[in-house]
């Protein structure tokens, strides 16, 4: 048996020469800007301990990758990865790699060649590089192992000069053996494999399971959270930022140790909220994180608004604004509870104002057990909860995953990946449309309806119908009257319709997503009796069911309408068969009682573009 000592210099003469290899062959392939590659070797008594630390070392350009690789390999009868005694190396690379993995084609290919005249020790070696790092001894980390063509495309900036990340929120774990936990591993063994890695990771909250009065045992579960099950990540390479949540900061012992715990966070908040609330500014990117359950102004669904407010202001020259925090402003899926499960309206209201006040780009909350998305005056509100908490809300519907996203000068793009890596829902915001007088324009009455192409691919293809309304409202009735019906031919009720309810002239979206099953109904603005209006619908299949879509005029920002629903136009199957003025049974079912109406639309098929390109 060799001696430690022995070994160690040998290993380390063996992956500084591939690694310096593998340097000439990266910079052969990178005449614009060099790869670094830089070797160390460290003895460590517990190579299984998280390295945790955030940004790059200096010469070391954002896109560097540090990761960790811990030899688990037996070489000549000495047994390495055991807790007490390992020989670990580290390398930061600009390479494509993640925690404990060296991923990188250029690196496998130095050591394929170099397979053939390697001593046993490096055969052994380049076997372990291509199989899994020293996490397997944790629970669930057996999915963490991916081979290079496993790999997942990140979306990346087209201008060069945005920024990519990851929001995932509410994984209620820290307890070792829990079924949270197997799922919360199933989700960062997902996010591991994004190439390249985030720039940084939101979480806006629950964390733990939490939800106790006992403090030291609120404290160990964070432990084992950031120490076990996050011990994946190199915090140094990818920052964490985090928000209260109703399991973590429940009441004022719990904020207490949740100051504590998150003690390396920015500390710029509110006097009285420091270390609950805080901001981060990343060149021209501006990341917010307000705390929705204060116990000092009352607890859950309360947020302040004036400490945002002129944080906003201070920061008005950062072109890309986000604001993170627990609770939704507006409900999702139907689960509406004032307080409990969003922001009350009170607080809520103001809240919002001040995010379009200061053209904040989107609000990221979490806390309903689902990812959701939906637009107010030109806000996002994007809801991601589905980091390992094991219900859903609803079942059957909704679905564990993570978000990763990019931000640029043309605007946001993110896709959402559940546990199996695939792409679920994603987006491209804001909306590409032409002006509306270049719309194709459509006759009164019964006619056929706009036809899209099949040859799509449904993961990565989305649409979008946007109509124009115009003409003079009736006087105050009841009955229902028709902008719009479509339908196929048969006795199956229209799917889709679109029209006015009530005295009060309520806009209303009527989709049915399948035969048989009752409609949902999305409710817009009110048209004032016998004036003239002029409004745009849109139906987009990407946004769930935040999807459907209302603004007054061209320049107007877009707002979704609201709905009870967990599903929207992507359930539907698209008729043939328009009616403007009049429902599908004819020029007497449910007519627009107004007059001078006419109509035009706009269809468009949009691609989830990646990396580089044009919007589409």
């Amino acid at each position: 048996m060799w001696p430690l000592t022995r070994f160690c210099h040998a290993a380390k003469s063996i992956f500084g020469s591939l690694l310096s290899r593998a340097a000439d062959e990266y910079r052969a392939a990178d005449e614009v800007q060099p790869r670094e590659l830089a070797f160390v070797g460290t003895a460590s008594r517990n190579p299984f301990a998280a390295t945790a630390s955030t940004g790059c070392p200096s010469g070391m350009t954002r896109g560097h990758v540090a990761f960790r690789l811990g030899l688990t390999a037996m070489a000549d009868g000495l047994t390495l990865g055991r807790p007490s005694r390992c020989w670990t190396m580290s390398a930061r690379l600009r390479l494509g790699g993640h925690a404990n993995r060296i991923c990188d084609p250029g690196l496998a290919r130095v050591l394929r060649a170099s397979q053939a005249d390697s001593p046993v020790g490096l055969q052994r070696l380049r076997r372990l590089v291509n199989g899994c790092g020293p996490d397997l001894h944790r629970p669930g980390a057996e999915n963490m192992c991916s081979t290079p063509a496993q790999l997942i495309r990140a979306i990346l900036p087209r201008d060069g000069r945005g920024h990519q990340f990851v929001c995932y929120a509410d994984a209620c774990s820290g307890v070792a053996g829990t079924p949270h936990e197997a799922t919360f591993a199933a989700v960062n063994a997902v996010l591991s494999r994004l190439q390249p890695p985030p720039e940084l990771i939101c979480f806006p909250g629950d964390e733990i399971l939490g939800l106790t009065a006992d403090d030291d045992a609120l404290r160990a579960q964070w432990r084992y959270w950031f120490d076990a099950e996050m011990a994946w990540l190199d915090r140094t390479a990818i920052p964490i930022y985090h928000t209260t949540g109703n399991h973590t900061a429940y009441d004022p012992a719990s904020e207490a140790v949740f100051r504590e715990v998150m003690a390396h966070l920015p500390q710029n908040g509110p006097p009285d909220q420091k270390g609950l609330t805080y901001h981060v500014r990343r060149d021209d990117l501006l990341l917010v994180f307000v705390n929705t359950l204060w116990s000092g102004f009352g607890g859950e669904g309360r947020v302040e608004h004036g400490w945002l407010d002129r944080t906003l202001a201070e920061h008005a020259d950062a072109r890309h604004k986000f604001v993170f925090g627990h609770h939704p402003v507006f409900p999702v899926n139907g689960l509406s509870g004032v307080y409990q499960r969003d922001i009350a309206p009170e607080y809520g209201r103001q809240f919002w104002n001040t995010l379009v006040k200061h053209e904040v780009f989107a609000y990221v909350c979490s806390h309903i057990l689902a990812f959701d998305v939906q637009v107010h005056d030109g806000v996002l509100q994007i809801l991601t909860a589905g980091a390992g908490t094991a219900d859903r809300m609803p079942e059957k519907v909704e679905y564990l995953h993570c978000v990763q996203a990019a931000v640029d000068a043309c605007g946001l793009r993110y896709q959402v990946l559940d546990t199996s890596a695939r792409i679920r829902e994603w987006l491209e915001w804001p909306l590409q449309i032409p002006p509306s007088k270049s719309w194709t324009r459509l006759q009164y009455g019964e006619q056929p309806a706009v036809q899209f192409s099949e040859d799509c691919d449904p993961t990565t293809t989305r649409r979008l119908l946007v109509w124009r309304f115009t003409g003079v409202s009736s006087e105050p009735i009841g009955v229902p009257q028709t902008l719009l019906s479509a339908w196929d031919n048969g006795p199956l009720l229209a799917p889709l319709w679109i029209g006015l309810l009530g005295p009060e002239h309520r806009l209303v979206v009527s989709l049915s997503s399948a035969p048989g099953c009752s409609p949902h109904l999305w409710h817009g603005p009110t048209l004032k009796s016998g004036q003239t209006f002029d409004i745009q619908i849109a139906v987009h299949t990407g946004m769930g069911p935040g999807g459907i879509l209302w603004r007054s005029d061209d320049n107007a920002p877009w707002s979704s309408m609201s709905a009870a629903s967990p599903w929207g136009a992507e359930r539907l199957a698209w008729p043939a068969r328009w009616g403007i003025g009049h429902g599908q049974r004819g020029p007497h079912d449910r007519p627009f009682h107004g007059r001078d109406l006419q109509a035009s639309f706009h269809s468009q098929t949009m691609n989830l573009i990646l990396d580089g390109g044009e919007p589409s």
